[in-house]
């Protein structure tokens, strides 16, 4: 692989979505998908599910109640706004076909977080789609955190994988699957150097693992996250969505937190809080290298004769 001498730029988005509302959602996406391509970003990131949108309602409306009538009713709308994703390598349809039409358009690499659906169960999941217009990487979460158990299903190891992207190896992942060991070891062993973790939307889930993965790998880490606010809710009625009325009593739910580090764990863009935008750093790839000659997990600290290496599942 040749290393790439030029400077790369590289966007997150973090914006709230129209939540429980897929098309809505992704026209807005669409438009700082524009913007940040304009300013010349090449690969443009954003955060965890934010299409339709993080399921922020189960804590608070107490969606551990078995058999309710309301988080059923829920469910059943979240589902139904989640995205179809064809294998790789079919047709896709629907919006994530428009987003691989937009990628080629745009010639830009497009990466983030969707609530995907398959038969009756809904996953988190990343996408990734180059800049030809290909859907490249799907990755379930594997592992929802806590109350998120109560909606997604547990993902599988097969987007556990690394992608060439302007001669840098890009890798990704979902919100705390990031402090799992094995995941990270997954992408080092396939020689990542540029990772994006995708978020629901705060600094303190994103302040502290950005930096120390950047250090671990010694490489570009994008951490794009959601945003979501009580007025985020306020286009719902009360049939589709009937807990909005405990929603809508506090300014802030999740406050983003979308920043970018360099692989000395020095914050580079952001971290961009309590207000929707776009960040972005001009990434220098010789950098990843320089900072490996004295620490490479990816390489000569890897050690494969003592610790087998991660065999991703076929």
């Amino acid at each position: 692989m040749t290393i790439p001498m030029d400077l790369i730029k590289v966007a997150a988005v973090q914006i709230a979505p129209v939540f429980l509302r897929r098309e809505a959602t992704w026209e807005k996406l669409e438009g700082y998908i524009r913007e940040a391509a304009s300013n010349g970003a090449e690969l443009i990131a954003w955060g965890e599910t934010l299409i339709p949108g993080y399921p922020q309602w189960l804590s608070p409306s107490g969606g551990a109640r078995f058999d309710d009538k309301k988080q059923k009713r829920i469910y059943a709308k979240y589902w139904e706004e989640a995205v179809e994703i064809a294998p790789l390598g079919h047709n896709q349809s629907g919006v994530v076909q428009s987003m691989c039409t937009l990628a080629k358009e745009l010639g830009v690499f497009l990466l983030g977080g969707v609530v995907e659906r398959e038969s009756g169960s809904v996953y988190a999941t990343i996408v990734t789609i180059d800049d030809k217009g290909n859907l490249i990487g799907r990755h379930r979460k594997i592992k929802p955190t806590y109350e998120e158990r109560l909606v997604w299903a547990d993902g599988d190891a097969q987007g556990l994988i690394t992608h060439e992207f302007r001669g840098m190896k890009l890798g990704s992942l979902n919100c705390w699957e990031s402090w799992i060991p094995h995941t990270r070891i997954a992408l080092h062993d396939q020689g990542e150097t540029l990772h994006v973790s995708c978020w629901p939307g705060s600094l303190g889930l994103t302040e502290q693992i950005t930096k120390f993965m950047a250090l671990e790998g010694r490489s570009y880490v994008i951490s794009a996250s959601g945003l979501l606010r009580s007025e985020d809710f306020n286009h719902l009625n009360e049939e589709e969505f009937p807990v909005k009325d405990v929603m809508v009593g506090k300014d802030y739910w999740q406050n983003g937190g979308s920043m970018i580090v360099n692989p000395r764990g020095e914050v580079i863009a952001g971290p961009l809080i309590d207000q929707e935008g776009i960040i972005y750093a001009d990434i220098d790839p010789v950098r990843v290298i320089e900072e490996r000659q004295n620490f490479d997990y990816s390489g000569h600290y890897s050690r494969p004769d003592i610790f087998p290496r991660y065999k991703r599942n076929k």
